[in-house]
């Protein structure tokens, strides 16, 4: 990695106008399509096996069309030639799925009308209707986050997320007052950005699950 990078850029998918998954772009050459061979897959009929590439060169990253049957649109036009990505740019490959480039140099990225809360799991960076989290979670808070957002709408037991957010603590040390206190403290991190959302939700007699707006 360049000496100038401090952090990876991130391609964030949005499918339907909801952000779904998110990839830091760590290596030279990323390769977005269908097939599994691929850096980034997305099972997609519209997107071709191999639909694009993404290239980073000295301190920009430049998309390629891999000759793509349905094409390739950055910014709503479509490009046949190579484009240098900027922060907030939006590549469409599919109708349905829209990815979201955001610098690895950007505190804030520029996708303010997107709804929700965006998690990049290998830099640890959050974003709440496009506002970084500043100062980051604690490293409880995050690791809650993640496991609650890597399964939205699944409803997890207080006794499931004392064995995955302490894994090495004993569990009988571990109160129920120490779950809802972090679920209380990483809410009120997610709400003071989207105060008309909640988030995530106590389930009573069962536990705690997320849901994007």
């Amino acid at each position: 990695m360049d000496k100038g990078f401090t952090r990876e850029a991130l391609l964030i998918l949005t499918i339907d106008g909801k952000p779904e998954q998110n990839w830091s772009l760590a290596q030279e050459v990323t390769t977005i399509g269908r097939w599994d061979d691929n850096e980034i897959t997305i099972p997609d009929r519209w997107i071709s096996r191999h639909h694009a590439q993404i290239r980073r060169q000295g301190a920009h990253y430049v998309i390629y069309d891999l000759d793509s049957k349905n094409g390739l649109f950055v910014n709503g036009k479509r490009v046949t030639q190579p484009v240098t990505l900027e922060n907030g740019d939006q590549i469409q490959i599919a109708p349905r799925c829209l990815l979201t480039f955001v610098d690895s140099e950007a505190t804030a990225p520029v996708f303010q009308a997107q709804s929700g809360v965006v998690v990049d799991e290998s830099a640890c960076r959050v974003w709440v209707r496009g506002q970084e989290l500043d100062p980051p979670l604690s490293s409880a808070q995050f690791t809650l986050l993640t496991i609650l957002t890597g399964q939205a709408g699944r409803v997890f037991s207080r006794d499931e997320l004392i064995a995955l957010v302490w894994p090495d603590e004993d569990s009988s040390g571990i109160s129920d007052e120490a779950v809802n206190s972090l679920v209380r403290r990483l809410r009120g991190r997610l709400t003071d950005v989207d105060p008309g959302h909640r988030y995530i939700f106590a389930i009573r007699g069962h536990g705690f699950k997320f849901e994007q707006p």
